[in-house]
């Protein structure tokens, strides 16, 4: 692990036990104690949360607790509630509009995180992501579809970076760079699951600086995921997609 890095996680750890004894506040010995760090990694990172607001002390018993910047920094989630709201908004159309199951999902990383999911009206479902569910970009459609998305020199970047994981996965990197052209130039993504017996539809949906931060998508039995069916899905996902794109423009302003 880079030294830069493992700094990072030693900060989280420490900000994570100040949270969890917020109400009585937290010595420095304690704090040692919860995250496993020696006591003068602990009282470095402290002093820095106190400089930057991190946290601060109470001088009547030099306890520790949450500082303002926390705060400030949560009213910022009020735009991802927005950005919630406009997902089930999305997904919720979809699934009204073609019978089939649609999900949003969020880019956090180099992960997607599926935010939103609702079944249509179609009897068989192809339920393949629950909401909360994370997966590495471009292990499903909606991943993929940002992977395209991207400069491609930055999404290689980020195939390069994981190819283990990929390879894990079964998705080796060729062929996911494959793919990713065969999207970029399409516009969308189809992926075909054999193994489910399912198809899954997705596009990148971008911010105002046209970076892709989330994916609708939207999946059915093979079967019925084909010709006409098929190009009304996609039509559908693309004129979601330019809706969602901008209430999300209006209503979360600073999500980039």
């Amino acid at each position: 692990m880079e030294q830069g890095a493992q700094s990072i996680y030693r900060a989280v750890a420490v900000l994570k036990a100040l949270a969890a004894r917020n109400g009585a506040g937290s010595g420095m010995t304690e704090i040692a104690e919860a995250t496993g760090l020696t006591g003068p990694t602990v009282h470095r990172i402290l002093r820095a949360f106190v400089d930057v607001g991190f946290a601060h002390q109470r001088m009547a018993d030099k306890r520790y607790f949450l500082g303002p910047l926390v705060h400030e920094l949560g009213l910022s989630l009020n735009h991802q509630l927005d950005l919630e709201a406009v997902a089930r908004a999305a997904t919720d159309r979809l699934a009204e509009l073609t019978g089939d199951t649609a999900f949003f999902l969020r880019r956090v990383g180099t992960d997607m995180l599926c935010v939103s999911r609702t079944s249509g009206s179609f009897p068989v479902k192809t339920l393949l992501t629950d909401v909360g569910t994370r997966r590495l970009l471009g292990l499903g459609a909606g991943g993929l579809a940002v992977l395209a998305a991207l400069p491609r020199a930055e999404a290689m970047d980020i195939l390069a970076a994981h190819e283990r994981s990929y390879a894990e996965a079964g998705r080796p990197i060729a062929t996911l760079a494959a793919e990713m052209d065969e999207a970029a130039q399409a516009g969308h993504v189809v992926r075909r699951l054999g193994d489910l017996g399912a198809t899954t539809v997705a596009v990148a949906v971008l911010d105002r600086q046209k970076r892709p931060i989330a994916a609708l998508s939207m999946s059915a039995i093979s079967q019925r995921m084909q010709g006409a069916h098929l190009d009304q899905a996609i039509t559908h996902l693309q004129q979601l997609r330019q809706q969602t794109e901008a209430q999300i423009a209006f209503t979360v302003p600073n999500l980039s």
